[in-house]
Order: structure tokens, then sequence, then C-alpha cells
């Protein structure tokens, strides 16, 4: 066994997405399912949850100051609520590798948050990220398929009915891969504190 690859674990933070919003998000998966016949590995139910910054391998105890520092950018964030809607994908409808669902409303206040989590964990070594497109990863293809014909199917989901909710804390979640899928687990949960 690689003692170097075992002492690190997989880490991202993330806004953990609710037990009804995540309910929602099956149908939808299903009816896109029924559209895209090949080639896609579909987030499974559960295992929704919207990334702030993408953390890669860390040491555990490394864990313990990622957390202080997400306490940090929670003491200075109240709550808001956020609502989902609008089907999209990178790079883009035409040559598709990720389908995701996006945020209607809150995503400049989501937006704020990464930048906060990024600006604290520099300090920590980790690169900052420029580019950010809050969404929930629908699924992923692994062939090439050009979604373009389906736009007028996708309109549909511009707007989620109940697809809204509550942000009240950011998590440092654990990823760890399998060959069933990802399974997450949350390390640390920071609740926001400002009024």
């Amino acid at each position: 066994m690689d003692t170097a690859k075992s002492a690190v674990i997989r880490c991202f933070v993330a806004v953990e997405i609710s037990e009804p919003i995540q309910a929602l998000l099956k149908p939808v998966q299903t009816h896109l399912q029924s559209q895209i016949h090949k080639g896609a590995s579909w987030t499974k139910p559960g295992n929704f949850h919207l990334t702030l910054k993408f953390l890669g391998d860390i040491h555990p105890e490394a864990s313990h100051d990622v957390s202080e520092a997400l306490q940090r950018v929670t003491e200075r964030h109240s709550p808001f609520s956020i609502a989902f809607g609008g089907i999209g994908a990178f790079p883009n409808l035409a040559r598709p590798r990720v389908i995701w669902l996006g945020i209607k409303q809150g995503a400049s206040s989501v937006s704020r948050l990464a930048k906060a989590v990024n600006f604290e964990l520099t300090d920590l070594g980790f690169s900052t990220e420029n580019r950010f497109h809050p969404h929930l990863t629908l699924a992923r293809l692994r062939t090439a398929t050009n979604l373009e014909p389906l736009k007028n199917i996708l309109r549909k989901y511009d707007t989620i009915v109940g697809g809204s909710m509550r942000v009240n804390e950011i998590a440092l979640m654990q990823s760890q891969l399998h060959r069933n899928g990802a399974i997450y687990t949350p390390l640390s949960v920071r609740h926001f504190s400002a009024q």
C-alpha cells in the first residue's frame, strides 16, 4: 500500500443541499436520462452539493486549519436564500462534458461566499480560483453528445418549482471515490453567525 497516498484525504468546501431539493432533482434527472441515452454518469440522489472550492488531496491534520479558516468566513456572513433553475453545460451545450443546474436567485451571494472562502484559504497555501460558476452537477458525459437540439426541453427547468432553500452553513467535505460512485462525508460544518 502506498503510505503517501493513504496519508491524504480528498476534500472540498461546499454548501450541502437539503433533502427536499435533493428529492426534486431526481425527476429532472430521470427526464433528462430519457433524452440522453448513452455515455452519462448521473449524480446519485443524496450526493448533490454546491461546491465553493475544491481542495484536492490534503493531509488529515490540515483539515483542522481549513475548518478554522471556514469559521472565520462564516463569522462574517449572514444566512441567505437561493433558488435553483436553468440547465446548462460545461463548456457548452454543443460539446458538453458536464450537465448542470444553475442558481436562479442568490447566485451573487454564493459567489461572494466562494470568494471569501478562496481568500481565507490562500494563507494555508491553496491556490486562488478566479473563475466560479455556482451550479449543481447533474451528470458528467463520457461521450460526445450535442445537447443543442434539447434546448426547448431544457427550458422546462428554467424554474424549479419548490427549488429554493436557505443557506445557513458551509461544510468541509471528504470525497471518497468508489466503483459505485463517490461518497461524501462532512468533516466539519460551520454555521453563519453574522446578523
